[in-house]
């Protein structure tokens, strides 16, 4: 009979020992009596010691044999992750186990205030209707294979709103709308030292920074720089647009210190009409396909921290060839899984962009940027990410910005998550975008910060309450900028 215990039972085990610690810790602060003090400890010991070699010893010899396997597998930081506390993924008690995948499904569902239905920047509209938001995760780790699926949408309908009533913005978009991702992660270790990722996904996105509802937990993208991060073309943008991406990366390491990874990807993007007094002014030839491509080669400096070089490309292909662009790169930095408390990469480099049609100069811009996640204690969760490269090119003024076929855009994002109490969360978002162009004075600014509480009242379901503030700005009256605020509140279920 084994005594090995399930990547589960880990983490039963370490929330039983926890728990005995923390109850030694409160009857510091409160002051107890050592005598009854430690007579309760004893008890709690005893109890998790006796429950810890019950559930050991009826483990099976194939969980035993899988949990070895998935050991095996897992890296350090996992188990630097399981020591600090650090929420290291999904806790696989409370999946919902269906066709070989532990499925993780929320939802939000409650009354929604917009102060600004048809994002103007005059004669605003406010309407309170219905927000409806699932939050899905569902992963299947078998070792050499884990497949994870994710979907984050953030549905809202507010029926009582009328287009008539936008006065000037009698076109406007429809402030009934769907916004959110579906995605796909497969992972392939057919040996110790390669590792194949391929990954596609779906996105609809209303501006640069969409809502905190369609967002979910990836506000702040902790992905490394993977060749081409794709962004909208402009920060004070309000169109909604479908994107289509796909990528595929091979990681091989070559001995104990060196690591060669490259990798190829595409994504197609779909612009819906813009609204500008009266008329819908047309971003068909805006539609088109972006192909991008990289290679860094990484060296271990330290066991926690690796330095690297990349180089890559990424080609932009419109219904337009007007807009063709081609843009490369070269950058260097350090990266670190879990080094103390952090974990994250800097890069720093150049990038340059030419048209193929020599519609425009060359450009050339720094291509900087990095993703840091900082754990101060097991309660609190802080990360940040600041990038600047090309986007795609985008419309957003009635006369198109020829000559440049996309701006430069710098955006900063922070997101912080608070769970000190069993019953209450908090978490808080910030984001700021700002692009600019070469061949005009343009520039435009977005603004982005919110919040969300919430109260676990009864087993799996949460009384909810979320705030988000958006707001851009240009130099140029031909853009249409505008600010809205936007408050939920109502119930979250988690299974």
């Amino acid at each position: 009979m084994s005594c090995s215990a399930s990547p589960s039972r880990i983490v039963s085990l370490h929330r039983r020992f926890r728990a005995v610690v923390d109850l030694g810790e409160l009857c510091r602060e409160r002051m107890i009596p050592i005598k009854p003090c430690a007579r309760t400890i004893l008890a709690f010991s005893i109890a998790f010691a006796s429950s810890s070699l019950a559930s050991a010893a009826h483990a099976d010899d194939s969980t035993a044999a899988a949990a070895s396997a998935s050991t095996a597998q897992s890296s350090s930081a996992s188990a630097s992750n399981l020591a600090l506390g650090i929420p290291g993924g999904p806790n696989p008690d409370n999946g919902l186990p269906i066709w070989g995948f532990l499925v993780y499904p929320s939802f939000f569902i409650g009354a929604i205030y917009n102060s600004n239905l048809f994002l103007t920047n005059s004669n605003e509209v406010a309407g309170v209707g219905i927000q409806f938001a699932p939050n899905i995760t569902a992963i299947d780790d078998q070792g050499i294979h884990k497949t994870t699926l994710s979907l984050s949408a953030d549905v809202t309908g507010y029926p009582a709103a009328s287009r008539s009533s936008a006065n000037t913005q009698a076109n406007a978009q429809s402030p009934n709308n769907v916004t959110g991702t579906v995605s796909l992660d497969h992972i392939w270790k057919p040996t110790a030292d390669i590792t194949v990722d391929a990954t596609a996904g779906f996105t609809r996105q209303n501006g640069i920074f969409g809502t905190l509802a369609a967002a979910g937990s990836s506000f702040v993208s902790t992905n490394g720089n993977s060749g081409s991060a794709f962004q909208l073309g402009n920060a004070a943008s309000q169109q909604t647009s479908n994107q289509v991406s796909a990528a595929l990366s091979v990681e091989k390491v070559i001995n104990d210190r060196w690591f060669v990874r490259g990798g190829v990807g595409g994504q197609d993007i779909e612009y819906e009409p813009l609204p500008f007094s009266g008329s819908s002014l047309s971003t068909n030839s805006l539609n088109g396909q972006e192909y991008n491509a990289f290679l860094r080669s990484g060296y271990w400096i330290t066991p926690q921290v690796n330095g690297f070089i990349e180089v890559g490309g990424s080609w932009w292909r419109y219904q337009d060839d007007w807009y063709n662009s081609n843009t490369y790169h070269v950058i260097g930095g350090l990266s670190s899984d879990l080094i103390g408390l952090f974990r994250g990469e800097i890069y720093g480099g150049v990038q340059r962009q030419v048209s193929p049609n020599g519609t425009f100069a060359a450009v050339n811009a720094p291509d900087f940027g990095g993703r840091i996640t900082y754990y101060p204690t097991r309660f609190i969760t802080l990360a940040a990410s600041l990038d600047q490269s090309f986007g795609s090119a985008a419309v957003q003024s009635i006369t198109p910005i020829y000559g440049s076929a996309s701006g430069d855009t710098l955006q900063a994002r922070f997101q912080a998550n608070y769970a000190a109490a069993q019953y209450w969360s908090v978490s808080a978002i910030a984001g700021w975008a700002k692009t600019t162009w070469t061949n005009t004075p343009l520039v435009e600014n977005a603004w982005t910060f919110g919040g969300t509480v919430s109260y676990n009242y009864w087993r799996n379901i949460a009384l909810t309450l979320n705030y988000q503030y958006t707001a851009t700005t240009a130099n140029r009256t031909y853009v249409n900028v505008y600010a809205e605020n936007l408050v939920s509140a109502g119930l979250t279920y988690h299974y």
